[in-house]
C-alpha cells in the first residue's frame, strides 16, 4: 500500500520560491534596512548567503511588463482624448479661414510632440500606483515581502525602466518639441501674407466669416499671385447671393486684407422673386480674417538647445531648468509612487491613488510657481526649478522613514502610552 505523498510545508515552499526567483541582495545580512527583507517565521537564513542576483529577476521582469502596459495604455487614451480636443478647434481655425491645412497639419505636430513629452512623467507615475496597488490588494507584495523582497529589489526594475523614459522625455524637451515649435513658427510667418493663409485654396471651396461666405477657387498662377474662376456664395442681413469673377487677388488695405474680385457678376436674391437683381462690377472686395499663429511660442521656447546654453541669460537659464525639469520628474515621481502604492489588503481598492492625485496636482503647480517666481527673480538662480523635484525626492524618503518597521513599531509604542 503506497504512502501517501507528504505535502510540502509553508516554510519549505517559501524557501524554494525565495531561493528560485530572489536570492536574498548581499546586504541581506547586514544591518540596512533598506535591503533587508522583513523577519518572518520559518526564514532561513542560509538562504540569504547565496549569489547575488541578476539585474532583473523573475519579479523585476513581470513589474517592468505590468508597468509598461499600463504605460502604454494609459499614454495612447490621453493622447486621443487631447489630441481630439485640438483637432476639432484646428479644424474650426480652418473652417473660418484662419489657417490653412498646412498650417493645422505643422501644429497638430508640434502639439503631438509636446503632449507625449510631458504626458510621460505622469502616466509613468500612475502606472506604478496601478500595477503595485493592484498587486497589495490581492495580497501578493505580502508574499513578495515574505519571500524576502525588500524595498530596494521593488524600486531597481523601476528605475531602469525610469533611466530610457527620462532620455526619451529629455529629447522631446530639450530638442523636438522646441525644433517643432521653431517650424511651425517658420511656416506661419510664410503662409501669412501668401494666399492659402485665408483659406483660399485652388480647385476647392472655402468657408470663413462664420459662413458668410463660401469661396470656390478654380485655380491659381504659378507665382500664386492671381486666382482665376471664382465663385462665391454669400448671406448678409438675411439676403444671400452669388458673385463670380474671372480673376482675382489679396490686397493689403488699411483695414486688413482683402480678397478683390474683378470684372465679374453680382446675382443677388432668389431667381423668380421680387428683389432679384444682377449687376456687373469692375471690382468687388470681400474682407478676409486675419490669420492665426498660435505656435510660434516666445524667442526662447523655440531656441534649440545649442544657443540656450551659448546665451546664458537669465531668460535662457530659466527656460533650459523648465526643459530639464520634465526628465526629472520621471525619477521624482517614480521614487514617490512606490511608498504612496502601498497599502494593506483591507484598506482599499488602490491604497493611497487619492492622495497621489492630489500630490501630482500640487507638484505641477510648485512646478508652474517656480518658473514664474524665477522668471520674475523672486527665487535666486541657484535655487531655480531644482528644489521642486528635490522636495518630491523627500517627500518620498520621508514616506519610506514612515512605511518602515521600526518607525511603525515605535508609533505603536507611542500610541499605547498615550492611551
Amino acid at each position: 500500500m503506497k504512502t501517501p505523498a507528504k505535502k510540502p510545508g509553508f516554510v519549505s515552499s517559501l524557501n524554494r520560491l525565495q531561493r528560485s526567483i530572489l536570492p536574498a541582495h548581499p546586504c541581506a545580512g547586514g544591518r540596512s534596512e533598506f535591503f533587508r527583507p522583513y523577519l518572518f517565521v520559518g526564514y532561513n537564513p542560509a538562504i540569504a548567503a547565496s549569489p547575488a542576483p541578476a539585474l532583473l529577476t523573475i519579479i523585476g521582469r513581470l513589474l517592468i511588463r505590468g508597468v509598461l502596459v499600463t504605460l502604454t495604455a494609459l499614454l495612447l487614451v490621453l493622447l486621443m482624448l487631447l489630441m481630439a480636443n485640438a483637432l476639432v478647434q484646428l479644424l474650426g481655425e480652418v473652417a473660418g479661414g484662419e489657417i490653412s491645412l498646412r498650417l493645422m497639419g505643422v501644429y497638430f505636430g508640434a502639439k503631438l510632440v509636446k503632449l507625449v513629452g510631458f504626458l510621460v512623467p505622469p502616466a509613468f507615475f500612475f502606472s506604478i500606483l496601478w500595477v503595485l496597488g493592484r498587486m497589495y490588494r490581492n495580497s501578493e507584495m505580502v508574499a513578495l515581502q515574505a519571500a524576502g523582497v525588500g524595498l530596494g529589489r521593488l524600486y531597481r526594475p523601476f528605475v531602469l525602466l525610469a533611466l530610457p523614459l527620462a532620455l526619451g522625455v529629455g529629447a522631446i524637451t530639450l530638442h523636438y518639441y522646441p525644433a517643432a515649435k521653431a517650424h511651425a513658427a517658420r511656416v506661419a510667418e510664410q503662409e501669412r501674407a501668401s494666399l492659402e493663409i485665408g483659406g483660399l485654396r485652388p480647385g476647392g471651396f472655402t468657408e470663413f466669416d462664420e459662413g458668410r461666405y463660401m469661396v470656390f477657387v478654380g485655380g491659381a498662377d504659378a507665382k500664386g499671385e492671381t486666382l482665376s474662376d471664382l465663385f462665391v456664395r454669400y448671406r448678409l442681413e438675411g439676403r444671400s447671393g452669388v458673385l463670380t469673377a474671372g480673376r482675382a487677388g489679396i490686397e493689403q488695405g488699411p483695414d486688413g486684407r482683402f480678397l478683390v474680385l474683378e470684372n465679374g457678376w453680382r446675382y443677388a436674391g432668389v431667381p423668380g422673386t421680387e428683389g432679384f437683381s444682377i449687376g456687373h462690377y469692375a471690382r468687388y472686395g470681400i474682407r478676409l480674417p486675419e490669420p492665426k499663429v498660435t505656435a510660434g511660442g516666445t524667442d526662447t521656447d523655440t531656441l534649440p538647445l545649442a544657443a540656450l546654453l551659448a546665451l546664458d541669460t537669465h531668460k535662457t537659464r530659466t527656460e533650459l531648468q523648465w526643459r530639464l525639469a520634465a526628465p526629472l520628474s520621471v525619477f521624482a515621481l517614480m521614487l514617490v509612487s512606490v511608498p504612496l502604492a502601498r497599502s494593506l489588503p483591507r484598506q482599499g481598492v488602490y491604497g493611497r491613488l487619492v492622495l497621489a492625485v492630489v500630490f501630482y496636482a500640487v507638484y505641477m503647480n510648485l512646478l508652474r510657481l517656480a518658473q514664474t517666481w524665477m522668471k520674475k527673480g523672486v527665487t535666486p538662480e541657484w535655487l531655480g526649478l531644482w528644489w521642486v523635484p528635490a522636495l518630491a525626492v523627500a517627500t518620498a524618503a520621508l514616506l519610506v522613514w514612515f512605511d518602515s518597521l521600526p518607525t511603525a513599531t515605535r508609533l505603536r509604542r507611542l500610541r499605547e502610552r498615550l492611551r
